[in-house]
């Protein structure tokens, strides 16, 4: 009795985590029971907003992308809207793809609009099930499908060229970008990259907790020896990127460093902050993607962070992870 009674609760819970009637929930409390009349185009949507949590600026990078190369590879319209914890249209805009939706374009009630949640699935399946469309698809996503894509469609998209396509920075991250460059020098520069989650206990992330002190001293000096090394035997200088401003003070003073000023956040645990907190992490990513070289530098107990990784696909910069 005790194991149908598991079984059962295992099945009522399942039921109730289904993606089907969270998406029909969503469609429910979110939109319209009336239609407009007007009759909408079909068309793939990226959504980042506050629904649903997004995870980190890559996860959302990654969503968007896959959605637009199968719209592409579809000839399917495409279309992205990105408001939440900031809008994207702050720091990114269009760029030879113009993915922002066009006044009266977009469906707001149930029968114009339906909606697909991909997080956690290991395959796009689920969304290709719903083609070809009929109503306008809003697609929460934060995986990178861009392999399965080619290989159904035999297309040979890559990550950065997609990004380039939809992308490109606003005049004033444009700027900053230039200024942060022309500090490094004409003849460029490499970068490494350390991210520490709460491991310092600069500030809360899912259920990482911060270390001991002792044990968090540790751990700032196996990184800091590890970027002197880098910076020792490197000619050019070292930008360096990291989510913990504990970590970033530490070295800003080393020969060879630069490290670029600002408050440091994780875009998934602030909201509500002022625009130049959320630029430097737009700003760290591009300026990953213009250096010679990304290594992503850690000890075991540190996060394997795909940011340093998607950042050096842009431009096909080489990447490398450096196990401490």
């Amino acid at each position: 009795m005790n194991s149908r009674l598991k079984r059962l609760k295992k099945s009522v819970e399942l039921f109730f985590n289904a993606y089907w009637l969270k998406e029909y929930y969503m469609l429910l409390k979110y939109h319209r029971l009336s239609s407009s009349g007007a009759k909408r185009e079909p068309m793939l949507i990226s959504i980042v907003d506050s629904k649903r949590q997004g995870k980190g600026l890559t996860d959302r990078f990654k969503g968007i992308i896959s959605v637009y190369a199968l719209a592409k590879a579809e000839n399917i319209p495409y279309r992205c809207i990105f408001n939440h914890p900031c809008q994207l249209t702050d720091f990114l805009v269009p760029n030879t793809y113009n993915w922002i939706p066009r006044p009266g374009e977009l469906g707001e009630g149930v029968a114009e609009v339906r909606i697909r949640l991909l997080r956690k699935q290991e395959t796009i399946k689920r969304l290709r099930k719903t083609l070809p469309l009929k109503k306008q698809m809003r697609v929460y996503a934060n995986l990178d499908y861009l392999d399965e894509i080619n290989g159904i469609y035999q297309t040979g998209y890559q990550w950065g060229d997609l990004f380039q396509e939809l992308f490109k920075p606003t005049p004033v991250l444009e700027s900053q970008i230039a200024m942060h460059r022309q500090n490094l020098g004409k003849k460029g520069y490499i970068a490494g990259v350390f991210r520490f989650q709460a491991l310092l206990g600069d500030f809360k992330e899912y259920n990482c907790r911060p270390l001991p002190g002792e044990a968090r001293r540790q751990l700032i000096e196996t990184n800091r020896k590890a970027l002197e090394r880098l910076a020792r035997n490197s000619e050019l200088p070292v930008l360096v990127t990291s989510d913990s401003i504990t970590f970033l003070s530490e070295v800003r003073e080393m020969d060879n460093v630069y490290v670029i000023p600002g408050k440091v956040v994780h875009i998934d645990n602030v909201e509500d902050a002022e625009r130049e907190v959320y630029m430097k992490s737009f700003l760290d990513f591009f300026m990953l993607t213009h250096a010679r070289h990304v290594y992503s530098i850690g000890t075991p107990i540190m996060y394997r962070s795909d940011f340093p990784k998607y950042a050096a696909k842009i431009h096909q910069v080489p990447f490398e992870r450096v196990m401490l």
